[in-house]
Protein backbone atom coordinates (compact mmCIF):
# COMPACT_ATOMS: atom_id res chain seq x y z
CA UNK A 1 0.00 0.00 0.00
CA UNK A 2 2.93 2.32 0.71
CA UNK A 3 4.49 1.85 -3.04
CA UNK A 4 0.88 2.73 -4.19
CA UNK A 5 0.70 5.77 -2.44
CA UNK A 6 4.45 6.92 -3.22
CA UNK A 7 4.15 6.02 -6.74
CA UNK A 8 0.56 8.13 -7.12
CA UNK A 9 2.23 11.23 -4.93
CA UNK A 10 5.33 11.25 -7.82
CA UNK A 11 2.89 10.80 -10.63
CA UNK A 12 1.13 14.07 -9.37
CA UNK A 13 4.09 15.84 -8.90
CA UNK A 14 5.51 15.05 -12.25
CA UNK A 15 2.01 16.04 -13.75
CA UNK A 16 1.68 19.46 -11.63
CA UNK A 17 5.50 20.08 -13.21
CA UNK A 18 4.40 19.18 -16.56
CA UNK A 19 1.43 21.45 -16.42
CA UNK A 20 3.49 24.54 -15.47
CA UNK A 21 6.15 23.82 -17.71
CA UNK A 22 3.54 23.79 -20.62
CA UNK A 23 1.83 26.84 -19.31
CA UNK A 24 5.04 29.09 -19.12
CA UNK A 25 6.16 27.22 -22.18
CA UNK A 26 2.66 28.59 -24.01
CA UNK A 27 3.49 31.79 -22.75
CA UNK A 28 7.58 32.74 -22.88
CA UNK A 29 8.23 35.34 -20.80
CA UNK A 30 12.23 35.37 -21.76
CA UNK A 31 11.68 38.02 -24.05
CA UNK A 32 9.64 40.11 -21.92
CA UNK A 33 12.98 41.95 -20.21
CA UNK A 34 13.22 44.69 -22.82
CA UNK A 35 10.25 46.17 -22.12
CA UNK A 36 9.51 45.03 -18.43
CA UNK A 37 6.05 43.08 -18.54
CA UNK A 38 4.71 45.21 -21.83
CA UNK A 39 1.78 42.59 -21.88
CA UNK A 40 0.85 43.51 -18.39
CA UNK A 41 -1.20 46.26 -16.74
CA UNK A 42 1.05 48.43 -14.46
CA UNK A 43 0.95 50.69 -11.67
CA UNK A 44 3.89 52.58 -9.94
CA UNK A 45 3.74 52.23 -6.20
CA UNK A 46 5.86 54.50 -3.81
CA UNK A 47 7.82 52.15 -1.12
CA UNK A 48 9.58 54.45 1.64
CA UNK A 49 10.05 57.13 -1.15
CA UNK A 50 11.16 54.86 -4.11
CA UNK A 51 8.81 54.93 -6.83
CA UNK A 52 8.94 51.17 -8.30
CA UNK A 53 7.03 49.46 -11.62
CA UNK A 54 4.52 47.29 -10.79
CA UNK A 55 3.66 44.85 -13.67
CA UNK A 56 0.06 43.24 -12.29
CA UNK A 57 -0.01 40.03 -12.00
CA UNK A 58 -4.42 39.66 -11.64
CA UNK A 59 -5.47 36.46 -13.79
CA UNK A 60 -4.44 32.74 -13.05
CA UNK A 61 -2.36 32.70 -16.19
CA UNK A 62 -0.21 35.83 -14.97
CA UNK A 63 -0.51 34.53 -11.06
CA UNK A 64 1.15 31.41 -12.09
CA UNK A 65 3.57 32.58 -14.47
CA UNK A 66 4.96 35.34 -11.97
CA UNK A 67 8.11 36.47 -12.60
CA UNK A 68 9.16 32.84 -13.62
CA UNK A 69 11.39 32.82 -16.81
CA UNK A 70 12.80 35.97 -17.01
CA UNK A 71 16.38 36.98 -16.70
CA UNK A 72 16.57 39.68 -14.49
CA UNK A 73 14.62 42.76 -12.79
CA UNK A 74 15.65 46.50 -11.60
CA UNK A 75 15.70 47.89 -8.78
CA UNK A 76 12.66 49.97 -9.90
CA UNK A 77 10.69 46.64 -11.14
CA UNK A 78 8.41 44.54 -9.28
CA UNK A 79 5.34 42.14 -10.00
CA UNK A 80 2.21 43.08 -7.72
CA UNK A 81 -0.17 39.58 -7.21
CA UNK A 82 -4.16 40.83 -6.77
CA UNK A 83 -6.30 38.32 -5.54
CA UNK A 84 -10.15 37.98 -5.76
CA UNK A 85 -10.23 37.30 -1.82
CA UNK A 86 -7.82 37.02 0.92
CA UNK A 87 -5.87 33.87 1.72
CA UNK A 88 -2.74 32.41 2.95
CA UNK A 89 -1.38 32.91 -0.55
CA UNK A 90 1.44 30.47 -1.57
CA UNK A 91 4.54 31.14 -3.91
CA UNK A 92 7.53 28.97 -4.81
CA UNK A 93 11.08 29.89 -6.78
CA UNK A 94 10.20 27.24 -9.41
CA UNK A 95 11.99 28.24 -12.75
CA UNK A 96 13.46 31.80 -11.45
CA UNK A 97 16.63 32.93 -12.83
CA UNK A 98 17.24 35.14 -9.78
CA UNK A 99 16.53 35.72 -5.99
CA UNK A 100 13.73 37.95 -4.93
CA UNK A 101 11.89 39.61 -1.78
CA UNK A 102 8.07 38.53 -1.34
CA UNK A 103 6.09 40.47 0.61
CA UNK A 104 1.92 39.71 1.36
CA UNK A 105 -0.20 42.60 2.49
CA UNK A 106 -3.77 42.36 4.05
CA UNK A 107 -6.91 44.01 2.32
CA UNK A 108 -5.47 47.65 4.18
CA UNK A 109 -1.84 47.48 2.99
CA UNK A 110 -0.98 46.70 5.80
CA UNK A 111 2.32 44.30 5.17
CA UNK A 112 1.62 40.95 6.93
CA UNK A 113 4.43 38.79 5.85
CA UNK A 114 7.76 38.93 4.37
CA UNK A 115 10.56 36.30 3.04
CA UNK A 116 13.99 37.65 1.70
CA UNK A 117 16.00 37.02 -0.65
CA UNK A 118 14.78 33.52 -1.87
CA UNK A 119 16.60 31.68 -3.79
CA UNK A 120 15.78 29.83 -6.98
CA UNK A 121 15.01 26.36 -6.82
CA UNK A 122 17.71 23.64 -8.28
CA UNK A 123 15.30 20.87 -8.00
CA UNK A 124 11.70 21.17 -8.38
CA UNK A 125 11.52 18.10 -5.99
CA UNK A 126 13.02 20.48 -3.67
CA UNK A 127 11.23 23.66 -3.92
CA UNK A 128 9.86 24.95 -0.61
CA UNK A 129 6.33 27.03 -0.66
CA UNK A 130 6.47 30.07 1.53
CA UNK A 131 3.18 31.34 2.82
CA UNK A 132 2.00 33.60 5.68
CA UNK A 133 0.54 32.73 8.39
CA UNK A 134 -2.10 35.48 8.09
CA UNK A 135 -4.46 35.62 5.01
CA UNK A 136 -3.28 38.27 2.42
CA UNK A 137 -4.77 39.63 -0.71
CA UNK A 138 -1.77 41.16 -2.54
CA UNK A 139 1.45 40.25 -3.00
CA UNK A 140 4.69 42.05 -4.01
CA UNK A 141 7.61 40.72 -5.35
CA UNK A 142 10.99 42.77 -5.73
CA UNK A 143 14.97 42.22 -6.39
CA UNK A 144 16.33 40.76 -3.69
CA UNK A 145 17.83 42.90 -0.72
CA UNK A 146 14.74 45.60 -1.21
CA UNK A 147 13.23 44.84 1.76
CA UNK A 148 16.39 45.47 3.90
CA UNK A 149 17.40 48.55 1.46
CA UNK A 150 14.32 50.13 1.98
CA UNK A 151 13.47 49.12 5.73
CA UNK A 152 9.85 47.69 4.96
CA UNK A 153 8.58 45.94 8.02
CA UNK A 154 5.79 43.71 9.14
CA UNK A 155 2.94 46.45 9.68
CA UNK A 156 4.01 49.07 7.96
CA UNK A 157 1.30 50.47 5.24
CA UNK A 158 2.40 50.22 1.34
CA UNK A 159 0.14 52.91 -0.37
CA UNK A 160 -0.76 51.90 -3.74
CA UNK A 161 -4.18 52.28 -6.13
CA UNK A 162 -5.82 48.86 -7.65
CA UNK A 163 -7.06 49.36 -10.77
CA UNK A 164 -10.67 48.80 -10.87
CA UNK A 165 -10.70 47.18 -14.62
CA UNK A 166 -7.32 45.38 -15.30
CA UNK A 167 -6.86 45.16 -19.23
CA UNK A 168 -4.02 43.19 -20.68
CA UNK A 169 -2.37 43.37 -23.86
CA UNK A 170 -2.31 39.84 -24.12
Amino acid sequence: MLFITCAIIIFLISFSQLYAFNLQSNNDTSSIDADFFSNYKKTTISINGINVTMAIASTDEHRIRGLSGIEKMNENEGMLFLFDKPSKQGFWMNKMNFPIDIIWLDSNNKVVHIEKQLEPCKLFLACPVYNPEVDSLYVIELRSGFADDHSIKNDMIINFDVPTKIETND
